[in-house]
């Protein structure tokens, strides 16, 4: 199963991670602030109280105040703030105006030390509020003692505005802070995941030959990883270099002894046995043959998917059809190249021009008098090649897959020759085909990436 990517994941958990804390912490400030304006909004009830408490007139037997609450809603009917005082021995009771003919039922059993009581209840209007009572004594005109329950009552409308546009504009603001952080947490996961761009792209270089190694500057934490894969390129040129090196001395030591073997041809041929001269000298060209496709065939390139290359078509073919042009059969034949000077393939040059001689040398050998080399627009573009030689049956052509074998004995080659271009073409992704050519002979026809007509 594929992996996300290494970004997205350390973006999601970024994001994550930064929700949350934006969660937790808005409930938090969104919490504490509440418990601040309500405790504030208790102790201005607690003062109002005080203030109620100091203006009772005593001396008096009659429920009154010496003057009037400084705060007029005391005197706005259902205003949300009342006041209340009652007169626990007589059962008298005197209010605000506010509290209109309403009674306002004491908050549970008072403390006898005349501490405030505080609970949440519900005013006259059937709005939430809080109410803050006090048990007091105080000596009766008559003498005595007298009991008064003291209430102050407002309702938490302007508390619970106060909560909401708090948590409105929290919300607001969390939000714009989660949104910097994000966009910080991409910016720091972009800049740390940087130095893993410049390998890729170092990668990149060394897999289209450009650079040998990872060179240039990386952060300490990712130096090993680098060194490992320094460590590993050194490897494995070596190894191709080791490789290349064997393959060619086993290709000298061959080449040495096939010389050996056409000296005693032609040894064989002055004593008067012309038919095992001519046997072992048509033996020694094969071998000679094969060795240098092999060789040819270990220069290949490897391609992998970063690869990309840009490589005209036209001089390449040209430049191929000079050469065999120099040849008694090449330079005997009508060539027809219809390629335009635009058209560009995507596909190392080495490795162009080693498909091109290939498949060209093959036509050269079987052509009678013309080959055509065409692009032709179809789906992508398709290379073509087109001669007038004497073709193949069904049975033929499917014998082309067939690694070594050759069409006609009577011809001279080792039969590797299309096998090598399919090695070319299969390494970079294409595909070649064969079938009747309208000249009369076969027909090529190669699909490479990046081809377009």
């Amino acid at each position: 199963m594929r992996q996300p990517a290494l970004r997205l994941r350390l973006l999601l958990g970024s994001t994550f991670s930064i929700i949350l804390a934006m969660l937790i912490a808005g409930f938090a400030i969104a919490t504490l602030f509440s418990d601040h304006v309500e405790r504030s909004f208790i102790d201005d009830l607690h003062a109002q109280l005080d203030r109620l408490v100091a203006l009772i007139d005593t001396d008096q037997s009659a429920l009154q105040l010496t003057q009037s609450m400084p705060d007029a809603r005391y005197e706005q009917p259902l205003s949300g703030l009342y006041w209340q005082i009652r007169d626990v021995g007589s059962g008298a009771t005197a209010t605000s105006r506010s509290l209109w003919d309403a009674v306002l039922k004491p908050p549970g059993p008072l403390p006898a030390d005349g501490s405030p009581a505080t609970i949440r209840i519900v005013d006259p209007d059937n709005r939430p509020a809080i109410a803050t009572a006090r048990r007091l004594v105080f000596d009766a005109p008559g003498g005595g003692t007298r009991t008064l329950e003291v209430v102050i009552t407002e309702t938490t409308r302007t508390l619970d505005a106060a909560n909401a546009a708090f948590q409105d504009d929290l919300v607001h603001d969390l939000a714009i802070l989660a949104s910097v952080l994000v966009l910080a947490a991409w910016v720091q996961v972009t800049l740390g995941l940087s130095p893993l761009s410049t390998i890729r792209r170092g990668v990149s270089a060394v897999r289209s030959g450009d650079s040998k190694r990872l060179d240039g500057r990386f952060p300490l934490e990712v130096m090993p990883l680098v060194n490992e894969v320094n460590a590993l390129l050194d490897t494995q040129e070596t190894s191709i270099a080791f490789a290349r090196a064997r393959a060619s001395d086993l290709a000298h030591g061959l080449k040495t002894n096939l010389t050996v073997l056409n000296v005693e041809a032609q040894e064989l041929r002055k004593a008067g046995n012309v038919k095992s001269a001519e046997s072992i000298e048509e033996l020694t060209q094969e071998l000679a043959a094969i060795i240098d496709h092999q060789l040819a065939l270990s220069r290949l390139r490897h391609r992998t998917r970063g690869d990309v290359y840009k490589t005209a078509l036209r001089p390449q073919v040209v430049r191929v059809i000079d050469t065999l042009n120099r040849t008694p059969r090449g330079c005997a034949l009508d060539w027809s190249v219809d390629i335009g000077d635009e058209v560009a393939v995507d596909l190392d040059q080495a490795d162009l021009t080693e498909l091109l001689g290939v498949l060209l040398e093959n036509a050269t050998k079987w052509a009678k008098r013309r080959v055509e080399v065409a692009m032709v627009a179809d789906d992508g573009g398709t290379l073509t090649i087109n001669d007038d030689g004497p073709g193949l049956t069904a049975e033929q052509i499917g014998r082309l897959d067939r690694r070594g074998r050759r069409l006609d004995e009577q011809k001279s080659g080792t039969g590797i020759g299309i096998s090598i271009a399919r090695e070319i073409v299969s390494l970079n992704a294409g595909s070649l085909t064969f079938d009747r050519s309208i000249l009369g002979g076969l027909a090529i026809r190669i699909k490479l990436p990046g081809m377009s007509a």
